[in-house]
């Protein structure tokens, strides 16, 4: 069975449209993210606080690939295609999730170290087996061509890791409330929970819906990931403020 492409709307040209003009908004609004990512980076001086910008900014580097990928599906019909904008949509929900779990650990109002359940290199070395699992998964049913459970290996994966990214936001919710950090998460846990249902949804054609209704409702989430990443960028470059100001 052939991987479908990365937009199935071949024979809808208005969702063609409607996706290409979503994926272009997805890319700006990625290339500004990664942008003000990167300069948080650059001016954060608390060593403990830098993997948190660094992993935003391959969330911005991710979520543009991804919308650049969209772009070209829209007019061309390749499974290659189709396959690096799934790879890039998973990598974006972990490097955000992982962002998450990154600034729940080194929060100075995180438990103690001794209280943990799990050490911060022990999640590490759990997370990138996780990841590494998932990559030669994917790879593997690519090769052998078997689309049905490529979009299984996705969307399980997509939601597996937006859930991860999810708790650890709402630890943070928990612990910092009313802090500049809770505003930052306020506006990054919208991202992550789009991003999810993103990675899940065309597992609604497997389940026997109209593949109609499934692209629009991606077409949907593809709008909606702009705009929080869109909000999203408005706050890190506040901080970016904040920062060059001290």
């Amino acid at each position: 069975m052939a991987l479908a492409p990365l937009t199935a709307h071949a024979g809808d040209p208005s969702a063609a449209v409607v996706h290409f003009l979503a994926s272009v908004i997805v890319s700006a609004a990625a290339v500004f993210f990664g942008f003000y990512a990167v300069q948080n980076l650059r001016f954060e001086r608390m060593e403990s606080q830098r993997p948190f910008w660094r992993y935003l900014a391959l969330v911005g580097a991710t979520a543009g690939l991804y919308g650049l990928l969209g772009i070209a599906g829209s007019v061309v019909r390749s499974r290659a295609l189709t396959a690096f904008g799934h790879g890039a949509l998973l990598f974006c929900i972990v490097f955000l999730a992982f962002s998450m779990r990154e600034v729940y650990y080194n929060s100075a109002l995180a438990p103690p170290a001794h209280e943990q359940r799990f050490s911060l290199a022990t999640l590490r070395r759990i997370e990138a087996g996780f990841v590494v699992v998932i990559l030669v998964e994917w790879t593997a049913v690519l090769l052998i061509d078997q689309s049905v459970v490529a979009q299984f290996v996705k969307g399980l994966g997509s939601i597996a890791f937006a859930a991860y990214g999810a708790v650890f936001a709402e630890k943070l919710e928990a612990m910092a409330r009313g802090t500049a950090l809770d505003t930052l998460r306020r506006h990054l846990l919208p991202v992550l929970v789009s991003l999810g249902v993103l990675g899940v949804a065309d597992l609604g054609v497997v389940a026997g819906l109209n593949p109609v209704v499934v692209q629009a409702v991606e077409n949907v989430f593809v709008v909606l990931v702009a705009g929080f990443l869109i909000t999203a960028t408005i706050r890190l470059q506040q901080n970016v403020e904040g920062l060059s100001a001290t």
